[in-house]
């Protein structure tokens, strides 16, 4: 993933880190601001349909590119490629492969006349991306009545949400009843076949919207009934995202990334000795591929806190900087030097274990409503949730400041700050994730995020951070994260 860095002039922050000790309580050219130019592909692997786009991102100097301002090339063969709109699609199977030419008119001091990136490839496969609907009609261990639906966001006149109603883990076929929560008045839906992996037919009931509309659903079965725990289904007017395809099915070997926190706040005045280190830290690429980061405005009465009380959430509601690594190791902030040093070690600490599951995303956005389908692989046997945070680059505010030299890193503009923090379960205290109940090795499971996104955000500044945590003990910790560059950018599982 390209990193969203916290300043943008990587020189002075290289003069900063060699002379600065203070105290207090994000196969590329390189330059004089580290990886002056990066060119990156997402998604790796498409549709072969001739709609499915792997969408490059080309920056020079932190700044991102455009088709008419780079040349790209097929690398087997060295001919120029048109690339419109900075897209790749193509209806016949097979791996391309592209490189990306720069040519820098006004260099800088120690910057080169031309740029050359290394070779990007896509893998187009034939027909769907993975993405054909399976409902697991299976015995399960669950305990009482419960209602799930195949998809908690349709589009309205073309998707089914598909109601499984268990008892005791076992799949009903009759007996219940289905009621509209809004008015507690039953309902008769229509039905579909499915069939189990065994064999074993199912006539199940399923809503099909006709327009925009959030509808919520409870069911009764004997003395139990599901009330309390009602199922929603958002409906939308437009396409639901499918899954990006899978580049190996075979594998559960996944790339992990740390996912830091970062409890801050405009009024904190030692925080930048914690926001330069972790702005040098994720601008050396060892460490900045592998860890995400959210700078959560928690401290103060800040101007940029998301709605979501993170900062109570996770223990920290008002004490900053404090750094989160995996929602599970705390750092606390010494100085400059000392904050660099255990940053690295709880990154190499956290990575160095291999990631209990990997992440697929993929984003429709239809003005503000934003719809993301996260896919997770388990790597092992466990229990799991997911998360979906939007942050946002380029805002501004006064950054209070006890000494820490501003050598470029100008602590007055905020990137990767959280706006919305949507991992948290109805009736639930917990950030960690939506559940996604217990997954064998090997086993995927998708979860639907719909989110409203505010009118004073700067959508083209916004990005996604997804993560996944896994049970380990009593508790949840993040065992993967990863970071797109925009809205609307598609991932798909990345493997070592």
């Amino acid at each position: 993933m390209t990193k969203h860095l916290i300043g943008k002039t990587l020189l002075m922050a290289a003069v900063c880190l060699a002379s600065v000790s203070c105290t207090g309580s994000g196969d590329d050219n390189e330059g004089p601001e580290g990886a002056v130019f990066k060119a990156t592909v997402s998604p790796t692997t498409i549709s072969a349909d001739g709609v499915d786009a792997a969408v490059f991102d080309v920056r020079f100097r932190g700044t991102k590119l455009t088709a008419d301002e780079v040349t790209f090339y097929n690398a087997d063969d060295n001919t120029v490629v048109e690339m419109p709109g900075m897209k790749f699609t193509t209806t016949d199977p097979g791996t391309y492969s592209f490189y990306v030419k720069y040519a820098n008119l006004a260099p800088q001091e120690g910057e080169e006349a031309e740029y050359t990136s290394g070779t990007l490839r896509i893998n187009a496969v034939e027909g769907s991306a993975g993405n054909d609907e399976v409902i697991d009609l299976e015995p399960n261990g669950q305990t009482g009545l419960t209602a799930t639906v195949s998809s908690t966001v349709v589009q309205a006149g073309v998707d089914q949400a598909v109601f499984v109603i268990r008892y005791d883990g076992e799949v009903l076929k009759e007996g219940y009843t289905i009621y509209d929560a809004d008015t507690n008045r039953s309902i008769t839906l229509p039905t579909v076949t499915k069939t189990s992996a065994s064999g074993e037919e199912y006539e199940l009931p399923y809503y099909q919207a006709t327009k925009a509309e959030v509808r919520s659903f409870w069911v009764a079965y004997k003395t139990s009934n599901t009330l309390k725990n009602p199922v929603t289904v958002t409906a939308v007017d437009f396409a639901i995202p499918t899954r990006p395809a899978d580049p190996q099915p075979g594998s559960t070997s996944f790339k992990h990334r740390a996912m830091i926190m970062q409890f801050t706040g405009l009024g904190c005045g030692y925080c930048p000795y914690m926001i330069a280190a972790l702005h040098d830290v994720l601008a050396d690429e060892t460490y900045g591929s592998k860890a995400e980061l959210a700078f959560i405005h928690s401290y103060g009465n800040d101007p940029m806190a998301p709605e979501e009380d993170l900062g109570s959430a996770f223990g920290y509601p008002n004490t900053a900087p404090i750094v989160l690594i995996d929602m599970a190791t705390v750092i606390q902030n010494y100085n400059y030097a000392t904050n660099v040093t255990k940053l690295k070690n709880a990154i190499d600490a956290s990575t160095s274990e291999p990631a209990k599951a990997g992440i697929a995303v993929r984003t429709a956005v239809d003005g503000n409503t934003l719809v993301a389908r996260m896919t997770i692989k388990a790597a092992v046997n466990g229990s799991f949730r997911v998360g979906a945070w939007v942050l946002e680059d380029g805002l501004s505010g006064t950054q209070s400041n006890y000494g820490m030299p501003d050598n470029g890193y100008n602590f007055n503009i905020h990137n990767n700050v959280v706006r919305k923090a949507d991992s948290r379960d109805n009736g639930s205290t917990s950030f960690a994730g939506h559940d996604m109940g217990q997954l064998n090795a090997g086993d995927t499971a998708d979860y639907m995020f719909i989110i409203t996104l505010d009118s004073s955000w700067k959508k083209d500044n916004c990005h996604l951070l997804f993560f996944v945590t896994a049970l380990d003990g009593s508790s949840y910790s993040v065992t993967n994260a990863i970071a797109t560059n925009s809205l609307s950018e598609a991932v798909s599982f990345e493997y070592e």
